[in-house]
């Protein structure tokens, strides 16, 4: 996979950025990708250096991160509210020195050794060791998936392109539409199914938040005159919670991802605005990241409980407990996986393949039905959403037990709600200092985890009461979370 679908050359993804609006600005910047690469150059970027991207929505995080994939040079896309202590070690484990944010907090970088980057955000070398050296025209995506927080994706950017192609196919998606990017767009969804997607068709595109509202979603399809939009599960359940009209007619088609859709909703969005063009998604970054897509609105209400079927020339199946179960883990043979897991560990093997194919192990549970559909089943017991993120618990677990004074720690689930698939779940922390609080805990943790990633509750024991688990029901939430999430 050598030539790119679309080149990503200055001038074509000017063009783009220039049909690009940011919605709520007041008063439009003119952005130049030129400058953004011609800076990045000067101050000792080089093709194969990875260069950490934390900026929420807007022209600016475009004009940075194709800037850089310009220059040759490998992007990390990190949430933009990342704390300082999450993307210190994020950089030892991708192995970078250089950040590009709006703010660069003084705890990675005093203020005088922060510089302006082209005029639109702000750079600086927050470590001084020599940055690893990947491979040209590489992406890295990080995931809260089965293997934690603290990981990488490593992609070949036409690994993404191709995989948003397929997307276009599978949604019907047409260089007329006007598409809306509101989810952030360090997700592996958000960036490969509409950011790349509506490059490859050089779509005219609206940026807007997070953070989403019903009134305001409704508002910014009727003024930019949206057809297109991709929303979670959460933002759907929460647009159906706040009315009963239909979604505004500029919106022809959309698209869900980030989790699994409840039939209950499914049905209602259908039945609320007539005439949708429905597409229920399935995927997961170190696939590319989709897998598979349902049209819903031309789907028997049988398979409205399904993902659909894969993507052409992407294949599956299930690997069973025993040879008799419906259900098993999917693996998923595609040409648009991840390279390899970046861990920060020296010896990190390339993703096993077949041919072009990457063997890809999703931790999912599926069933697979006679006509091909893929049936939901639940993700890896460690593996949850929570606050309608993804939320990896033994990294949750991990962090609290660095804590001093902390000598183990547990998450678990002790609520789930089967309607919109979010968990509520407690950290148990066994503390062999007992001068520690709740407080305490939190304020650690918060150094590291995003706020979506907090647990609901914390409760504190003795370290001597290591191997009793003394929170009410814990026994009974641990054995259904098995089979719930």
């Amino acid at each position: 996979m050598t030539t790119p679908l679309k080149p990503l050359e200055p001038d074509t993804i000017q063009r783009f950025l220039n049909d690009m609006v940011q919605a709520d600005q007041a008063q439009p910047i003119a952005i130049k990708v030129d400058d953004v690469i011609t800076d990045l150059r000067a101050k000792g970027v080089q093709p194969g250096h990875p260069v950490m991207v934390a900026i929420p929505n807007s022209k600016a995080f475009v004009a940075v991160v194709f800037g850089i994939l310009a220059l040759g040079a490998v992007p990390v896309l990190l949430p933009s509210s990342a704390p300082p202590a999450r993307i210190e070690r994020i950089a030892h484990i991708v192995g970078a020195s250089a950040l590009v944010g709006l703010n660069i907090s003084p705890a990675l970088s005093p203020a005088d050794s922060v510089s302006a980057l082209a005029g639109v955000a702000k750079f600086a070398f927050i470590d001084q060791r020599a940055p690893h050296a990947y491979p040209e025209h590489h992406i890295i995506l990080l995931t809260s998936g089965t293997s934690g927080i603290f990981s990488g994706c490593l992609f070949h950017i036409n690994a993404l392109l191709l995989n948003a192609s397929r997307h276009i196919a599978a949604v019907g998606q047409s260089a007329s539409d006007r598409v809306l990017i509101n989810l952030p767009m360090y997700y592996s969804y958000a960036f490969v199914a509409q950011l790349l997607a509506s490059f490859l068709l050089n779509n005219r595109t609206v940026i807007a938040g997070p953070p989403f509202t019903p009134e305001h979603y409704e508002h910014t399809i009727c003024e930019y005159q949206i057809t297109l939009s991709s929303l979670t599960p959460l933002m759907v359940d929460a647009w159906l919670d706040a009315g009963d009209q239909p979604l505004p007619e500029p919106l022809r088609r959309m698209t869900i991802g980030g989790d699994a859709l409840s039939t209950a909703s499914l049905k209602a969005l259908l039945d609320r605005t007539p005439g949708l063009a429905l597409y229920v998604t399935y995927g997961l970054t170190q696939a590319g990241p989709r897998v598979a897509t349902l049209a819903a609105h031309e789907a028997p209400p049988s398979k409205y409980g399904s993902v659909g079927q894969p993507f052409p020339d992407i294949r599956v199946y299930l690997r069973k407990d025993h040879p008799d179960d419906d259900d098993g883990e999917l693996i998923v043979e595609t040409d648009s996986g991840m390279t390899r897991r970046i861990t920060g560990a020296e010896d990190e093997p390339d993703t096993p393949r077949i041919g072009d194919h990457r063997i890809i192990h999703t931790g999912d549970r599926f069933l697979i039905d006679d006509d091909g559909y893929l049936f939901f089943k639940r993700r890896k017991p460690s593996y949850v959403m929570s606050r309608g993120e993804k939320v990896s618990l033994k990294s949750v677990s991990d962090i609290a037990e660095t804590i001093p004074g902390v000598a183990r720690a547990e998450a678990w689930v002790h609520e789930y709600d089967e309607a919109s698939g979010n968990s509520l779940f407690t950290l148990d922390v066994y503390c062999e200092d007992d001068t520690l609080t709740e407080g305490d805990i939190r304020r650690q943790l918060g150094r590291t985890l995003l706020r979506s990633e907090q647990p609901t509750v914390i409760t504190l024991h003795a370290a001597a009461d290591i191997g009793w688990r003394k929170t009410p029901s814990h026994h009974a939430a641990t054995a259904s979370k098995e089979v719930t999430p």
